[in-house]
């Protein structure tokens, strides 16, 4: 086994064991994981409990990922302060995500989970992109693989009571 793939187990087990274990948020419990944003810092999704969370997982590379964006970011102007966006970016480096985020006039926060450990060991996504919600308790309500829209992402919001 390579020394990254061993790392990259590593880290997802070790993420899932601090998040409650089994995946964290697939079991219903409030979900948690510590991660880098874009500018350095570091946050947690703990931090967020109280208002619900999109949590977007996408990568410059993904076709289906630059599609989605611009319903997403229709979705963060229309609903503002009631729901707070995350994008995760899987795969680029720290520049090569900021340009993408530019190019597609992304404004919500932005981190980074560049060994996939909280797409994959907390939230249980397996491919890009995926759009996760968190209540505002910080469980999983809703996880979609592929391209979201705005009626679907509005929907899902609202059929779980997250905004009126």
């Amino acid at each position: 086994m390579s020394r990254r793939r061993i790392l990259v187990v590593a880290a997802v087990l070790a993420v899932a064991a601090c998040s409650g274990g089994g995946g964290g948020g697939r079991a219903g419990g409030p979900i948690d994981a510590t991660f880098k944003r874009f500018d350095g810092t570091t946050g947690t999704l703990a931090e967020y409990r109280g208002k619900p969370v999109v949590m977007n997982f996408f990568s410059s590379t993904c076709i289906p990922c630059q599609s989605e964006m611009p319903a997403l970011e229709k979705v963060h102007q229309t609903l503002g302060d009631q729901v707070t966006f995350l994008g995760m970016d899987v795969q680029d480096t720290v520049e090569g995500g900021r340009a993408f985020v530019g190019t597609v006039g992304i404004t919500w926060e932005l981190g980074r989970d560049p060994d996939a450990a909280i797409l994959q060991g907390v939230v249980g996504g397996v491919g890009l992109p995926t759009t996760v919600v968190l209540d505002r308790a910080g469980k999983v309500v809703f996880s979609h693989l592929g391209a979201v829209d705005v009626g679907g992402l509005t929907g899902q919001l609202r059929e779980h009571q997250l905004i009126s």
